[in-house]
């Protein structure tokens, strides 16, 4: 489940819009299940014509810009996970994402890319959106 978790936080700091519950699979293993690597992980974000709604709520939102801690709270509790832990753990990953995403600049296929530096600002725009919730 915290797989699971730190997969939605992902798809929504980093805009993309598309992640649905299709996107998502258990490997098998032993009669245990697991969640399978992640996959189509893009920001959709960026591109004015695709929705700006989120496929997957959290909580009762399903735009980013509306979404509180107190929704971070919804989803966790459907999920059965701590509130408290959930936060913590967007919270973390908000944190890191940016300077993760600012690595790409330093590849050469991505340097001085317009869509990639728009999509980094996205990025950094949301974590700290996200982060600035979580602390009010």
């Amino acid at each position: 489940m915290i797989r699971l978790l730190d997969a939605v936080i992902f798809n929504a700091l980093i805009g993309n819009h598309d992640a649905h519950a299709k996107n998502f699979s258990i490997l098998y293993q032993q009669q245990r299940g697991i969640l399978a690597p992640l996959y189509v992980l893009l920001c959709t974000a960026v591109y004015p014509t695709l929705t700006d709604k989120m496929a997957m709520q959290v909580g009762s939102k399903v735009h980013f810009s509306e979404v509180q801690a107190r929704h971070w709270e919804q989803l966790a509790k459907a999920g059965g996970l701590s509130g408290a832990q959930t936060k913590k753990r967007l919270a973390g990953i908000a944190k890191q994402l940016p300077s993760c995403a600012r690595g790409l600049q330093t590849q050469a296929l991505y340097s001085g890319q317009p869509l990639v530096q728009f999509i980094i600002a996205l990025i950094e725009q949301r974590c700290v959106l996200a982060l600035k919730r979580l602390n009010t």
